[in-house]
């Protein structure tokens, strides 16, 4: 349909031509605009399929399914299964609260060994206790303001003022080789974190958290909040600048990138691009690397740069008689580190996805590599059962996945061959896009611990996303590094199942070591410490 074929049509018109229908009697005008109804019809259908409009994904995303799971009809559930249906439903015991305060509360009447008042023959010994619990509501940030008796002489005006409970950790940071002296936030360590942690890593702005203690009487401005979120963040920086080289030295190393808002950059205050324009576009780049001693890294950099100038400059500081490091991402050109020399893959996942979004628009040809990828994900899953070295499973995938992947290469090779699938369509595209990636794609049935897909870096962005869609944007890019800093520690700290509120105040109270060796300070040192 042309622009000169529109037409203004209102709703009555349409019940009389619904109307001329019913009876048999239809006019060449009436023609003319079921003509023009039916072209729009295609038009917007032709609109929802085609994923250049991008509308049939959101419009799923929207109002259909969240997960790309095929359909669970007609399937037997296996006995785990059914044995997880017995767990509990959400209730947790007393030793599930680890940071509970537990009060023992002896009985006022009774102690072990006397005589049963019941039955008075009997004796009484210890059983296990009854529980009773307490919920008590409070800001997140609590204060205790002590007030010191003062006495002054009428005579010589000599003051006297008792001392304060809190005297003796009024300096519990080692600031002796700072530069500065510490402010007097530093004794507030658990506070400090507390302020950093709900900014950055639960999405509270802090005009909320203002709010939040303002109206429960226990006021903490916005200014002040800033104060202590500094102190976690220059507690933290060096541990944060040694777990970039460190990230370096990995065996294994994840990327991926989601977009964030930066107000400056979004106000024309950005650095410039190559033609000289101010840049408005930042990202941030979640990366992991896994270590050969275990230990996992996740870092976040936000900036113009994308995930593979990131990983580049990351890998640049890498010792040269290590050997090559794989690199998993997406296969998008700009997650390539260029003449870095890496063991490419590509993720799995993303291939999937691209046929599951058409499969609506090309049951036939999606469902058939969406079920033949099923075979492989099911390998994967087995080999993680078995919990097989990285030899073995590289074996097992060779015996069980590589067979369908060859299997499935050649469908698509043919497809595209024979005409069956026109290489400019959507589904040819997506073909093409896995036969170009085809080595990347199945390395993990030839390399020793390649990994399958990237979802460990997918869900370490989705931090990164919760945070974006609470907390909506940051207002300078040096905000943004300071999130960079504590969002990388936290989420570090969470894989390596390390307390990150506690580890965010060890940090600080011991500042100025921190500076001098941060690689005693990462966060698997603390757990070893503790």
């Amino acid at each position: 349909m042309t622009k000169a074929d529109s037409i203004k049509i209102s709703a009555q018109q349409i019940k009389d031509i619904r109307g001329r229908l019913s009876n048999g009697e239809i006019s060449s005008e009436d023609i003319k605009v079921l003509l023009i109804i039916i072209d729009l019809f295609i038009g917007i259908r032709s609109a929802l399929e085609s994923k250049s409009t991008q509308l049939s994904k959101w419009l799923r995303r929207i109002f259909g399914l969240k997960t790309e799971k095929s359909s669970q009809k007609g399937r037997k559930k296996s006995p785990e299964s059914k044995d997880r249906s017995k767990l509990n439903k959400g209730r947790n015991g007393r030793n599930d609260f680890p940071g509970a305060n537990k009060v023992n509360v002896p009985h006022p009447n009774c102690k072990p060994g006397n005589q049963c008042p019941e039955c008075l023959s009997g004796k009484l010994r210890e059983a296990e206790p009854a529980v009773d619990y307490d919920w008590q509501g409070h800001t997140p940030i609590t204060l205790t303001i002590y007030l010191l008796q003062r006495l002054i002489c009428n005579t010589c005006k000599t003051s006297f003022t008792a001392p304060s409970p809190v005297a003796d950790t009024a300096h519990t940071v080692d600031d002796s080789a700072d530069e500065k002296p510490a402010s007097r936030c530093d004794r507030n360590a658990m506070a400090n974190a507390v302020v950093a942690i709900f900014r950055f890593w639960f999405g509270i702005a802090t005009y909320r958290l203002a709010k939040i203690q303002g109206s429960l009487g226990i006021g903490l401005p916005e200014g002040t909040q800033y104060k202590m979120i500094r102190q976690v963040y220059e507690a933290a920086y060096p541990v944060y600048e040694h777990l970039i080289y460190q990230a370096a030295q990995g065996s294994q190393i994840m990327a991926d990138d989601t977009s964030i808002k930066i107000y400056d950059w979004l106000s024309g205050r950005g650095p410039p691009t190559k033609n000289g324009t101010p840049r408005k576009k930042a990202v941030t780049s979640a990366i992991i690397s896994k270590s050969a001693e275990g230990h996992d890294i996740v870092l976040y950099l936000t900036g113009g740069n994308q995930a593979g100038s990131n990983v580049r400059k990351i890998l640049a500081n890498r010792k040269l008689d290590l050997p090559i490091p794989q690199y998993m991402c997406d296969g998008l050109a700009a997650n390539k580190v260029g003449d870095i020399t890496v063991i490419q893959l590509h993720c799995l996942d993303h291939a999937r996805r691209r046929f599951y979004e058409l499969a609506s628009v090309f049951p036939k040809e999606c469902d058939y590599v969406i079920g033949e990828l099923k075979k492989v994900y099911k390998a994967e899953s087995e080999a993680k059962i078995e919990n097989l070295s990285p030899s073995d499973r590289m074996k097992y995938h060779k015996e069980h996945s590589q067979p369908v992947m060859e299997s499935l290469g050649k469908w698509m090779y043919e497809q595209i061959e024979t005409g069956s699938v026109e290489e400019n369509s959507d589904l040819g595209r997506d073909i093409k896009y896995v036969l170009d990636r085809w080595t990347e794609l199945n390395e993990f049935c030839h390399i020793e611990g390649a990994a399958l897909s990237n979802s460990e870096c997918e869900r370490a962005i989705k931090s990164i996303i919760t945070h974006r869609k609470n907390s909506l944007a940051y207002k300078t890019l040096a905000g943004a590094h300071t999130g960079d800093v504590i969002q990388s520690m936290i989420a570090t700290c969470e894989r390596s199942k390390v307390n990150f509120f506690k580890y965010l105040e060890w940090l600080q109270m011991n500042k100025s070591q921190v500076a001098v060796a941060p690689e005693r300070f990462t966060p698997w040192a603390y757990a070893a410490s503790c």
